[in-house]
């Protein structure tokens, strides 16, 4: 009976194999070969690139857990103002939500005004550092942008002292000037302003 059972099996498998190709399907392959190949330059960086009020900002990709949707705010008693905006939920588990408009001194953005309403774009970025987890809401998320870093320009001088302090480049993209974040220096400052 087992050699009867294996020999179906191989031939099931014989004509599975030994079928006539479908029409047309060399020439998708060969096409598909012979396409042209992004070459990914060696040093190339990746960045998340949101928007914070009217600001556009970079965040090394290293850095993201995740693009979540909308999620209430918290108030923790006793912690009004500053860069600690309360605590909210992210599939079951509570991260403290920090306020990155404050920190980088940034002019809040209208969707501030509004703490428990959502807007359409408006996003909770949630990020990990080295086990230091932590989210914040952004107006907008574009996505994912690779660069090199001979591609950064100066910090201009008209930027905003504080945000000028975080921000390690300018890239240009897409006809806007986007403020590339020092990762390591923007953990800092977060760590040391939620002691």
């Amino acid at each position: 009976m087992r050699n009867t059972v294996t020999q179906i099996h191989w031939s099931a498998a014989a004509r599975l194999l030994d079928r006539d190709m479908p029409d047309g399907y060399l020439d998708e392959r060969t096409d598909s070969a012979s396409a042209h190949k992004e070459v990914v330059e060696p040093g190339t960086k990746s960045s998340v690139i949101f928007r914070l009020g009217v600001e556009w900002l970079a965040l090394s990709t290293s850095m993201f857990q995740e693009v979540a949707e909308w999620s209430r705010v918290h108030k923790l008693p006793h912690h009004v103002g500053g860069i600690l905006r309360g605590l909210v939920n992210v599939r079951g588990e509570l991260l403290v939500c920090v306020s990155l408009d404050v920190l980088l001194g940034l002019e809040k953005s209208p969707e501030a005004n509004r703490p428990n309403e959502q807007t359409a774009r408006e996003r909770l970025l949630v990020c990990n550092r080295e086990g230091s987890r932590l989210a914040f809401f952004v107006s907008e998320v574009y996505g994912v942008h690779h660069f090199h870093p001979r591609d950064l320009k100066d910090v201009p001088a008209t930027l905003a002292k504080a945000a000028a302090t975080y921000i390690s480049g300018v890239l240009h993209w897409k006809n806007k000037a986007v403020g590339c974040l020092d990762d390591e220096l923007l953990f800092y400052a977060l760590n040391k302003g939620l002691a």
